[in-house]
């Protein structure tokens, strides 16, 4: 959202040039937010791994993924080795996505509470708890497989 936003905005600081910049840069949010989440969407469904080790990363994140969804640890060893060594990247992922969307998604509703764009501060809130909502299952989801893993490793 955050790069798709920084795109748009040279484009709505010259539309906007006789106008406000904090205008433009709520309609420059507006344009990032949802190019960037449909941009997630295009490559969660049509994004094809080129090489093969990035076959290998999808698959180990697959696992990763599933093992998340059930709480439960996979049985096999290479499974598990895959999905221990993705846990980190989880963890990041969920605090990243909480800190970076709060920033973002939180100055751009106060730009536009400012500017008077009540319905743009509201869809804005909307994503922003569904970012913070994300951010929070999927840290659930991590502590809730470390322990289990702790468990099953016997640590």
């Amino acid at each position: 959202m955050l790069i798709a936003g920084l795109c748009w905005l040279p484009l709505r600081l010259w539309e906007e040039r006789d106008g406000s910049a904090l205008v433009a840069v709520v309609k420059a949010g507006l344009g990032g937010v949802i190019w960037g989440l449909m941009f997630l969407f295009v490559m969660s469904r049509w994004g094809k791994p080129r090489t093969a080790a990035e076959a290998e990363r999808n698959a180990g994140w697959g696992l990763t993924t599933a093992a998340l969804r059930r709480g439960e640890p996979p049985t096999d060893e290479a499974d598990l080795a895959a999905v221990v060594d993705n846990l980190p990247a989880v963890r990041r992922g969920a605090l990243l996505g909480a800190v970076g969307g709060t920033v973002l998604l939180g100055a751009l509703i106060a730009i536009a509470l400012h500017v008077g764009w009540t319905a743009s501060a509201v869809g804005f809130a909307v994503v922003l708890a569904a970012v913070l909502a994300e951010a929070a299952r999927t840290r659930h989801r991590e502590r809730r497989l470390r322990a289990r893993l702790a468990s099953v490793q016997g640590g």
